[in-house]
């Protein structure tokens, strides 16, 4: 194992054919104590600094930005099982409630057009009964928790009528909050 420069010689030397045999036998060298520090892997390259939020990408990561956000209050969030017409189960002081998640892309005039309905030919509305909340999401990242109940029926919404249903945005925070001892709890 001295005279290997990689992983796949030492499999090689070994007489061992399979890449899954490199965690056998890195186990075993681990085991007897073996110096193996010329065999390991360089560190990963680092993130490139091209990485941007790109607004394609928004129904992708809705549920993911809307779990957060609910996080970030303080409820507990939890994901249906099979599949149902929520998308978030969110846990708060006054009981459960079944959260529908959109997104929107569309821009209107000034305002977000937003698609309460599902299906691409056939839209179907969602039934009050089904859900308690839709979690509205826009592209510049605003979002709305607008009551199922408000919107019963709609297939589509201008978000600017419903303003009153705005919420905070997450990484907005107030200021930073100082301990007894003086110190902040900002890293």
């Amino acid at each position: 194992m001295l005279s290997a420069g990689s992983w796949s010689e030492v499999i090689e030397t070994l007489g061992l054919g399979d890449a899954t045999d490199v965690a056998l036998v890195k186990g075993h060298a681990a085991r007897l104590g073996l110096d193996i520090a010329h065999l390991m892997d360089s560190a990963p390259a680092p993130l490139a600094n091209g990485f941007r939020p790109d607004s394609s990408q928004l129904g992708r990561a809705g549920s993911l930005l809307a779990a957060a956000w609910f996080t970030l209050c303080g409820c507990a969030v939890s994901w249906p099982l099979e599949p149902c017409r929520y998308d978030l189960l969110v846990g708060t002081d006054g009981g459960l409630r079944r959260v529908q998640v959109k997104t929107t892309t569309v821009r209107v005039g000034a305002t977000w057009k937003a698609y309460l309905s599902k299906g691409d030919h056939a839209r179907k509305t969602y039934d009050p009964d089904e859900i308690d909340d839709f979690f509205v999401i826009a592209a510049d990242g605003s979002s709305y928790l607008i009551p199922a109940v408000t919107v019963g029926g709609l297939h589509a919404i201008h978000l600017s009528a419903y303003e009153r249903y705005r919420v905070e945005q997450m990484y907005t925070e107030p200021a930073a909050r100082t301990d007894e001892a003086g110190g902040s709890d900002r890293s």
